[in-house]
C-alpha cells in the first residue's frame, strides 16, 4: 500500500490493481460469482487506472476490514483511484447488478457535464466510468454543518442557489434525475469553499424531461420552510412545463428568500 498527496484532495492509502483489496472492489460483491478479475483489471487500466485508494465514508468491513469506497448503490460502487497520476472517481459495476452495462449512464453523464450539471467523464467500458473527483462535501454535510454553526446563513443560502442551479443544468441537458425529491448525497460541492458551485452525481435511474428544479426547490421549502405553497406549486408547475430562464430566475429568488425568512424568524425565537 502506498499514499500520495496531501489534504483533503488525495490519496492517503492506496493499492494496485493487482492487490486483493483492488480486487475484492472490482468483483464487488461476490468476487467468487464467475467475476473475471483478470478482464475487469485490464479494462481498469485501459482507462488509465494505475492504483485504488481505500478510502471514502462508506464502509465495506464486510467484504475485508477497513475497507472504505465513496458510496455503494444498486448498480454499482464508487471508488477513488489514481489514473494517469491524477485523483479521479471510478464507478463500478456490481456482479450482481440487473443493469448490463454503464455505458447509458455513462453517456448521460456525458450529456450533463456539457451543461456543468455533471461530473466530467474521461473513459468508459461497460463495467466502469471514469470521471472527476468531486471531493466529499455534500448537500447534507453542508446542511450538517450548518446546524453545528461551522456554516452561517449566508452560506447555506449560497449551497441552495448552488444546488438549484446544478439542477437548472441538468433540465437544460434534458436529463431527469429519479432522486433529487431528496438530494442530500446527490448534490455534491467539490470546492467547500465556493458552495455556489454544485455538481449532481449518480445518474443511474435518470430519464429525459424537465422538472429536476422542482424536486430540489420542493425539498428545501419542505426542510426549512414547512411546506410548498399554492403560489409556488403553480410556479413551478409552470417551470417545468417551459423549461424557461424567466421562470426559473423567479423560482431561484423566491425559494432562496423563503428558506432565509423562515431562518432568520426561527433565530429570533
Amino acid at each position: 500500500m502506498d499514499s500520495q498527496g496531501t489534504g483533503v484532495n488525495a490519496c492517503m492509502v492506496s493499492a494496485p490493481l493487482c492487490s486483493l483489496a483492488a480486487r475484492l472492489l472490482l468483483c464487488y460483491p461476490k468476487a467468487t460469482a464467475g467475476c473475471d478479475v483478470s478482464r475487469l483489471i485490464s479494462e481498469a487500466s485501459s482507462l488509465g487506472v494505475d492504483r485504488i485508494c481505500l478510502e471514502g465514508p462508506t464502509r465495506l468491513d464486510f467484504i475485508l476490514k477497513g475497507l472504505r469506497v465513496l458510496g455503494k448503490g444498486h448498480a454499482g460502487i464508487v471508488v477513488k483511484v489514481l489514473a494517469d497520476g491524477a485523483l479521479r472517481a471510478l464507478k463500478i459495476k456490481r456482479t450482481d447488478s440487473k443493469r448490463a452495462s454503464l455505458s447509458d449512464e455513462a453517456r448521460k453523464l456525458i450529456l450533463g457535464s456539457r451543461y456543468g450539471a455533471t461530473p466530467m467523464v474521461y473513459g468508459y467500458t461497460d463495467n466502469m466510468i471514469l470521471m472527476d473527483y468531486v471531493g466529499s462535501t455534500s448537500l447534507k454535510q453542508v446542511i450538517d454543518l450548518y446546524f453545528t454553526h461551522l456554516y452561517n446563513t449566508d452560506d447555506l443560502a449560497t449551497a441552495v442557489r448552488g444546488a438549484l442551479r446544478a439542477a437548472r443544468a441538468l433540465d437544460l441537458a434534458g436529463l431527469l434525475h429519479a432522486e433529487l425529491n431528496r438530494p442530500l448525497s446527490n448534490v455534491m460541492y467539490p470546492d467547500p469553499l465556493n458552495l455556489n458551485s454544485a455538481l449532481i452525481v449518480d445518474l443511474e435511474s435518470t430519464s429525459y424531461g424537465c422538472g429536476n428544479v422542482n424536486k430540489v426547490a420542493s425539498f428545501f421549502l419542505i426542510r426549512f420552510h414547512g411546506g410548498v405553497s399554492k403560489r409556488i406549486r403553480e410556479l413551478l408547475r409552470t417551470y417545468e412545463a417551459g423549461c424557461s430562464f424567466r421562470e426559473y430566475a423567479e423560482v431561484e429568488g423566491s425559494i432562496i428568500k423563503l428558506v432565509l425568512n423562515n431562518i432568520k424568524s426561527r433565530s429570533l425565537q
